[in-house]
């Protein structure tokens, strides 16, 4: 039982410390909401083709989607404080290979970090990953992870922290900011790098019954070193 006290202490700090101020008349929480757009899409090796901007899609459950598409692929992207939801639609003859391992997460500072597709386990976040082949005319759906924001919790194992503040009075101060994803599609051994650009268009709050970052709260009450 004695082993299991500082757990129970940093519970009751972390309700004392959030549950009067962030508690709405029905039990509700204010958790801090992100509104991120696809804002550009670059593709280094052609900086002066013309390409088709992002469009926004709205027609998944009020969820915002951004489409973008070229010769070589159509994408769909969908981005928050967790990371990336991209659907992408192989629209040429021949298979296109993505090594996540050359994959690139630049956040707001401009500082890299590794990305994980949702076959790697968090556990596995070191290790090289498996590259993936979209075949000809098919499609994949992925979730992507920074793996500098997956940390091993005391409680809950390997997880996820936010990519960007949730206390609403930090997260406020991200409003235009810019991050960006580099990924590298290769065709027949050649590679074209493409740059997708997100900005983050508002920070806002809303209530609501769960918190999707309550294992991170509780670690970062706990002291947990991130």
């Amino acid at each position: 039982m004695k082993r299991y006290l500082p757990i129970l202490l940093a519970l009751l700090i972390l309700l004392s410390a959030f549950g009067c101020s962030i508690l709405g008349t029905g039990g509700e929480k204010n958790i801090v909401k992100y509104d991120i757009e696809l804002s550009m899409v670059r593709k280094a090796s052609d900086i002066n083709q013309r390409y088709r901007a992002p469009v926004a899609d709205t027609s998944l459950g009020g969820v915002t989607r951004y489409a973008y598409e070229d010769d070589l692929f159509r994408s769909i992207w969908s981005a928050t404080e967790a990371g990336w939801e991209l659907v992408l639609n192989n629209k040429s003859e021949k298979p296109i290979v993505i090594d996540w391992d050359d994959v690139v997460y630049y956040d707001i500072d401009n500082m890299s970090h590794k990305v994980l597709s949702n076959k790697t386990k968090f556990a596995d976040k070191g290790n090289e990953q498996e590259p993936t082949l979209v075949a000809k005319r098919g499609t994949i759906d992925e979730k992507l992870s920074s793996a500098t924001h997956i940390y091993q919790s005391p409680v809950y194992g390997f997880t996820k922290r936010p990519l960007f503040p949730i206390d609403f009075s930090e997260a406020i101060r991200y409003k235009n900011k810019e991050f960006k994803l580099m990924i590298p599609f290769t065709v027949d051994g050649l590679s074209a790098q493409y740059e997708f650009v997100f900005t983050i268009k508002d920070v806002t709050q809303e209530l609501s019954a769960s918190d999707p970052w309550s294992a991170y709260l509780t670690d970062r009450a706990l002291g947990t070193n991130f």
